[in-house]
């Protein structure tokens, strides 16, 4: 009776893993690729480096000299009663009509702006090199927040295999047990026990087909599909002999990093704006000219021209202390924006030194969780051919299945936290190692 009882719960616990549906595959080059074309920050980025060209090209064209055209026409009536012209005698018609057209260009030119100009040209380039580097930033980060995703779901499709090789030593445990059940040399509860394991052991390979859909479902709405993106193994990852010369690479990070480089040109456009404030203790000399031509049906449109040049001089002696105000703002913001740039290099090289760190230390533990799996594999079967002889009990060997179980997850682990570090500083330098 209990050897029926434990073959029918054998044949449940056998029962069909979920069938998991053809799901399409990326590589991680790709999902970079398509995460870039759908992230907002990067979208915006961009719109950003496309407005500051326009802004350097607005502050090139203020040496430039305007030019306006203009047209008219139109037509006057004046009512009235009719009178006789005293010296010809003629008879003037008191309403009458008369239509004029007219057409000119009108041009300027500032000559001195009190280097204004030059000032604001300077602080548009300034932006848009920190818009150049904002657009790398983003792209880094948007670079590794795909990766991280793509190494989440990698993972969790990694960690399913252990799930499988673990329900795989479940079963042959309670193989063994019932088999020992059937020649009186265990008892029930050893069959129930291995019942009881390979249940969680399929419960928990569950739970990890659900937690790689939600990974997998992640990375297809970063890389804009309505759906689960199965991340494709690559053995280029695995490469864990990255040999990196730790000064070279703070000391590029602390010279030319994305970050550093856009809190850079942000101070060198307010000290430019600065510049351009000051303009305003000097004196603005412009020069305008004018050519117009007019006619009306009074001389059968005879067009009559008329030209202008003049040379103005407008300097603002006093302005009821406009412009130290602005100045004054102008100098606060160079002096927070100076203070931002000190920050952003201090904290790209605190987090540059945290990630070689973490790089460091994952490379260890890569070493010791290999040399772990290998200890607790062979110590699994060495308690396996010792439960066989029954020298020990179901729940000895099921630690050691479990200890198994725990440094295969760990050695994954090791492995996946040194690909994020090596990412984490890629992003920070703007460019792959």
């Amino acid at each position: 009776m209990q050897r029926h009882l434990v073959l029918a719960l054998f044949a449940l616990s056998l029962g069909p893993s979920p069938a998991v549906s053809q799901t399409p595959a990326m590589t991680l080059r790709d999902a970079i690729r398509r995460a870039a074309g759908y992230d907002p920050t990067v979208v915006q980025a961009v719109g950003a480096l496309r407005t500051s060209k326009a802004g350097v090209q607005v502050a090139r064209g203020a040496f430039l000299p305007s030019l306006t055209g203009s047209a008219s026409g139109g037509a006057d009536f004046s009512e009235g009663e009719s009178r006789t012209d005293p010296i010809t005698g003629e008879l003037i018609s008191g309403s009458s009509t008369s239509k004029s057209v007219s057409f000119g260009l009108n041009a300027g030119l500032d000559l001195f702006t009190g280097f204004r100009r030059t000032a604001d040209l300077r602080a548009a380039n300034a932006d848009r090199r920190g818009a150049v580097a904002g657009l790398t930033v983003e792209q880094a980060q948007s670079t590794l927040r795909t990766t991280r995703q793509f190494y989440e779901a990698l993972q969790q499709g990694q960690l399913i295999a252990v799930r499988e090789a673990s329900i795989q030593r479940e079963e042959e445990k309670l193989r063994i047990a019932i088999a020992r059940l059937s020649t009186r040399a265990s008892t029930i509860s050893d069959s129930l026990n291995a019942v009881v394991s390979l249940a969680d052991a399929r419960l928990q390979l569950l739970n990890q087909q659900a937690r790689l859909a939600a990974a997998e479902a992640t990375l297809g709405q970063m890389v804009g599909t309505e759906g689960r993106i199965r991340a494709i193994d690559d053995s280029a990852f695995y490469v864990f002999d990255v040999s990196i010369d730790t000064t070279a690479v703070l000391a590029e990070a602390g010279a030319s990093a994305p970050a550093v480089v856009q809190a850079e040109a942000a101070a060198n456009a307010s000290r430019a704006r600065l510049s351009g404030a000051k303009s305003g203790y000097w004196p603005t000399v412009s020069l305008s000219g004018r050519t117009s031509f007019s006619g009306s049906d009074r001389n059968d449109y005879t067009l009559f021209n008329q030209r202008s040049l003049s040379l103005s001089l407008s300097w603002p002696l006093f302005n009821r202390f406009q412009r130290e105000q602005q100045i004054s703002q102008r100098r606060a913001t160079l002096e927070t924006d100076l203070a931002r740039a000190e920050d952003a290099r201090r904290q790209v090289l605190s987090q540059l030194t945290t990630q070689l760190a973490n790089l460091g230390a994952a490379r260890q533990r890569i070493s010791v969780t290999e040399l772990g799996v290998d200890a607790a594999r062979a110590n699994v079967r060495v308690q396996l051919e010792r439960y066989q002889l029954g020298s020990i009990t179901i729940v000895e060997l099921g630690n050691a299945q479990d200890a198994l179980n725990r440094a295969e997850e760990n050695a994954i682990g090791a492995q996946f936290d040194f690909l994020r570090a090596r990412a984490e500083i890629e992003a920070i330098l703007g460019h792959p190692l």
